[in-house]
């Protein structure tokens, strides 16, 4: 199974990157964490299966249309997805959320930069923002779910002019 990730894509517009739209077009499913700003982006990433809970900046259709908290089984993994936690310089209490969520996985946004980190046998992880990075470089996550094997991948979806360049990197894997 493969999954694409994204949030805080805060689009006013229906435009998408052309890379993420291309990552999407071959997923099975699409979780967005949020911050889609408008009732019109959201319903362009509708077109493809989805499953998504409302930013702090989404307008107020989607703010009363679209759930705080989402769980659902891919695979045999158990994945929540929240837009964001209490997080200061660490992101404990996300982990703390998957425990209450009783989810293997917690996918966030809200800040704009591709996190992924595994505690006490729970992985969080931020996509990043494919629009507006901040201290980080545009991207979007790849879940590959494969028996017990998952694979966590950060694809770039906008150029960049750094020393990182290419088209992403892997994240980690790891058995559950």
């Amino acid at each position: 199974m493969r999954l694409i990730a994204t949030s805080d894509t805060h689009i006013r517009n229906p435009e998408i990157p052309e890379k993420l739209l291309f990552l999407m077009e071959s997923a099975d499913l699409v979780v967005h964490a949020g911050d889609f700003d408008s009732y019109e982006a959201y319903k362009k990433f509708s077109e493809f299966e989805l499953v998504a809970v409302r930013g702090d900046s989404d307008d107020s259709e989607l703010v009363e249309s679209l759930p705080e908290t989402a769980e659902f089984d891919a695979g045999n993994l158990r994945i929540g997805v929240v837009h964001k936690g209490n997080y200061i310089n660490n992101f404990d209490d996300l982990i703390y959320r998957a425990m209450e969520l009783e989810v293997d996985l917690l996918i966030f946004g809200h800040v704009h930069r591709f996190i992924f980190e595994k505690v006490k046998g729970k992985a969080i992880l931020c996509p990043g923002s494919p629009t507006e990075p901040r201290m980080s470089f545009a991207s979007c996550a790849e879940i590959i779910i494969d028996g017990r094997d998952i694979r966590i991948k950060c694809h770039l979806v906008q150029p960049v002019f750094c020393s990182l360049g290419g088209e992403g990197f892997e994240a980690l894997g790891w058995r559950r």
